[in-house]
C-alpha cells in the first residue's frame, strides 16, 4: 500500500502528517510537519484574511506539499478550519493554494471538526466504558464532543479560539493583564459557551481530555492562570512549559479553559498529544476499508445524509429507488465510455440521489432549488467542503436547466469538479424519470448504444406498462443531446410477474 498525507490548516498552526497504512486499519507515522503561521491573525474583526497572512500559508503548504510528494504518497488531504471559514476571502486563499502549491483546499465545518478531534484523541486511549468529553482550544474556535469509544454522540464548536479572543482583549498589550480585563474574558467565554456547556451537562461525561497546543502548554501551568496575568508578554514567554510563540494567546486560552472546565463541571483535564491532524488519518483509513464508490450502512456520511433527508421528511422508498437506478445508469455508461467518473463520484451520486427531493419540505414549487440551499448549509459529518458543493449543485440540476459554466452554485468549484456535476445530475434526472410515478415499477434498466453509437437506448424491464416513465424521459432527449451527443431512446421491455405459490 502507498503512502498517503493529510494537512490540518488551523488559525494559529499548519500540521502535515505522512502515513504508511497496512492491511489491517493501522498506520506508521514517516513524517509529522508543524509550522506557526497564525493564518487568522487580525481576521477576525474584519472576516478576511490579511495578504501576509496568507504569504505566510501558502508558502508552508508549498513546502509541506513537496515533503509529502517526496514519499511518493497516493493522496493528499488539506483540510482547513476556522480562520477559511469565516473568512470572506476564502475563495482567494484556495485559488492560491491551487495555482502556487497545487494542492486542493477543502474547508470543514466546525462540527465535522470537532468529529475529527474527537476520533484523533480517543484513537489513542482505551476509554472501556468510559464516556469522554474532548476539548480542543484552536486559534479561531473551540471544538467539544463527548462520546464512547466507538464514536462522539454530541459535536460542539464554539467561536472562542485564543486569537480570537486576543484580538478582542488583549491585541497590543505588552505589560500585565489586570484581573478586571481577565474577568471581562471569562464573562465573555461564559456567554459564548452556554448552550454548548448545557448540552454537554445534559449529555454527560467521566473523563476529560484536552488536546491543541494552548491545552498542552497549559497543562502543567493551568492552575497558575492568575499569576499569568501578572506577567508581562515578555516574561510570559520565559515561563517554563509555555511555548514562547503562544506567550501572547496563553491567557485568553486559559480563559477559555478554566471557564468551560468549570461550567461543566470538571476538575480535571488530562491532556492528548492527538488532535485533527490524527482524526483526519483515523477517518481517512476507515474509509479505504470500505470498497471504493461503495455506499456503507453504518458510515457517518451515509448517517449523515440520511439524518438531514429524514429531518426534511423525505419519501425514503422513491429515493433509495432513485439511488439504485442512478448507480446502475452510472456503471453501465460508464462500461458505454460516456463518462470516465470513479468511485468517489459514484458514491456522491448516491446522496444526491437519496437527497434530491428533500428541498420539497418547504415547498413543492422550486424544491430543487431549496434543496440546494438545505445541502449547502447543513453540517453534513464526514464532508469536506467540496464534497458539500457538489452534492448541492447535483440537487439543485436534477431539474430544469443544466448546469451553467459561471452560474454562483459552481462558483467553488473547479472544471472538472463542474464537469463531473453535469454528468451526476444528468444521470440523476435520468433515474427520477423512471421512478416517475414513486412506484418503483422498473425492476431493471440495461442501457445500449445503436445506430453506431448515435443512439442511447434505455431499456425498462417492469410488469407493469410504465407509460409515465417513458414519457418523463423523453423529456431529457435535449439534455442527454448536450451533454453526451447521444439521441435518447427509452423502450419498454414487459416482463412476467413470478408466478403465485401452489396453494396460496
Amino acid at each position: 500500500m502507498k503512502p498517503f498525507a493529510v494537512v490540518d490548516i488551523g488559525t494559529n498552526s499548519i500540521r502535515l502528517g505522512v502515513v504508511q497504512p497496512d492491511a489491517h486499519q493501522n498506520y506508521s507515522l514517516l513524517s509529522l510537519q508543524k509550522e506557526v503561521v497564525r493564518l487568522g491573525e487580525g481576521e477576525f474583526a474584519s472576516n478576511r484574511l490579511t495578504t501576509a497572512a496568507m504569504d505566510r500559508g501558502i508558502l508552508v503548504l508549498k513546502k509541506f506539499a513537496e515533503v509529502a510528494r517526496g514519499f511518493d504518497v497516493s493522496d493528499l488531504t488539506v483540510l482547513g478550519t476556522a480562520a477559511l471559514r469565516e473568512a470572506d476571502n476564502q475563495s482567494e486563499f484556495v485559488e492560491r493554494a491551487r495555482l502556487e502549491a497545487d494542492v486542493e483546499v477543502n474547508v470543514i465545518s466546525g462540527a465535522e471538526e470537532a468529529r475529527l478531534i474527537y476520533l484523533g484523541v480517543v484513537s489513542g486511549l482505551d476509554l472501556g466504558n468510559q464516556r469522554a468529553l474532548v476539548m480542543d482550544i484552536g486559534g479561531g474556535s473551540t471544538e467539544l464532543a463527548t462520546g464512547d469509544q466507538s464514536a462522539p454522540d454530541l459535536l460542539e464548536s464554539m467561536k472562542l479560539g485564543a486569537i480570537r479572543l486576543a484580538g478582542i482583549f488583549t491585541e497590543g498589550e505588552t505589560g500585565p493583564i489586570e484581573g478586571q480585563l481577565y474577568r471581562r474574558m471569562q464573562d465573555y467565554v461564559r456567554g459564548v459557551s452556554i448552550h454548548s456547556v448545557q448540552r454537554v451537562r445534559e449529555r454527560g461525561f467521566d473523563v476529560m481530555y484536552g488536546s491543541s497546543g494552548t491545552i498542552l502548554n497549559l497543562a502543567e501551568i493551568v492552575a497558575q492562570a492568575q499569576r499569568l496575568c501578572l506577567l508581562s508578554l515578555e516574561q510570559r514567554r520565559r515561563v517554563a512549559g509555555i511555548n514562547p510563540e503562544r506567550a501572547d494567546i496563553i491567557v485568553p486560552g486559559a480563559a477559555v479553559l478554566t471557564t468551560v472546565m468549570r461550567a461543566v463541571g470538571a476538575y480535571e483535564i488530562h491532556t492528548s498529544d492527538r488532535a485533527l491532524r490524527e482524526g483526519i488519518i483515523v477517518d481517512r483509513l476507515g474509509r479505504a476499508t470500505v470498497s471504493a464508490g461503495t455506499v456503507r450502512p453504518d458510515s457517518v456520511r451515509n448517517r449523515s445524509v440520511l439524518h438531514l433527508a429524514r429531518r426534511c421528511q423525505f419519501e425514503e422508498t422513491h429515493a433509495r429507488t432513485v439511488a439504485t437506478l442512478a448507480c446502475s445508469l452510472f456503471d453501465q455508461f460508464r462500461e458505454l465510455g460516456l463518462h470516465t467518473l470513479g468511485p468517489a463520484e459514484r458514491e456522491l451520486l448516491c446522496y444526491g440521489s437519496i437527497l434530491h427531493d428533500i428541498g420539497g419540505f418547504i415547498s413543492y414549487t422550486d424544491h430543487h432549488k431549496h434543496g440546494y440551499y438545505l445541502v449547502r448549509n447543513s453540517p453534513l459529518l464526514g464532508f469536506d467542503s467540496t464534497e458539500i458543493y457538489m452534492l448541492a449543485a447535483i440537487v439543485l440540476h436534477h431539474r430544469k436547466g443544466l448546469p451553467k459554466k459561471k452560474e454562483e452554485a459552481l462558483a467553488e468549484l473547479n472544471r472538472e469538479q463542474r464537469e463531473a456535476v453535469t454528468t451526476l445530475s444528468t444521470i440523476l434526472r435520468l433515474a427520477e424519470a423512471i421512478d416517475r410515478g414513486h412506484l418503483a415499477q422498473v425492476v431493471e434498466v440495461r442501457c445500449s448504444l445503436e445506430d453506431k453509437g448515435r443512439t442511447l437506448v434505455l431499456e425498462l424491464h417492469s410488469e407493469s406498462d410504465c407509460q409515465l416513465e417513458l414519457w418523463g424521459l423523453q423529456h431529457h432527449r435535449e439534455a442527454v443531446d448536450e451533454v453526451w451527443g447521444k439521441q435518447l431512446a427509452p423502450r419498454l421491455h414487459l416482463i412476467e410477474a413470478p408466478a403465485a405459490a401452489a396453494g396460496s
